[in-house]
């Protein structure tokens, strides 16, 4: 099973930097993970589609988040999702 996380943002997004910063940092740690990248401005209707109102918006299994979540609060998502994880912080 691939690890997958969605990640919903926008160019004019002022908190995104941060947040594509964390998701970095956690694909350095956990390279098998796949991260989906959904711009809103190109493709609206499956961020409505999703429930995704707000950006930053990252979604791993039912956790949900609207910041940059810890690189540990991640990786407690992956596992939660069945996935083992690897790295620096928690394993």
């Amino acid at each position: 099973m691939t690890p997958k996380i969605r990640y919903y943002k926008s160019v004019f997004c002022p908190r995104c930097w941060l947040t594509d910063r964390r998701l970095s940092e956690l694909r350095t740690l956990q390279p098998d993970v796949e991260i989906e990248t959904i711009e809103i401005l190109t493709d609206p209707s499956r961020a409505l589609r999703d429930g995704v109102w707000m950006i930053p918006t990252i979604i791993i299994g039912d956790k949900r988040w609207h910041h940059a979540p810890t690189l540990t609060d991640l990786q407690a998502a992956l596992r939660e999702s069945g996935i083992p994880t690897t790295g620096g912080l928690m394993v």
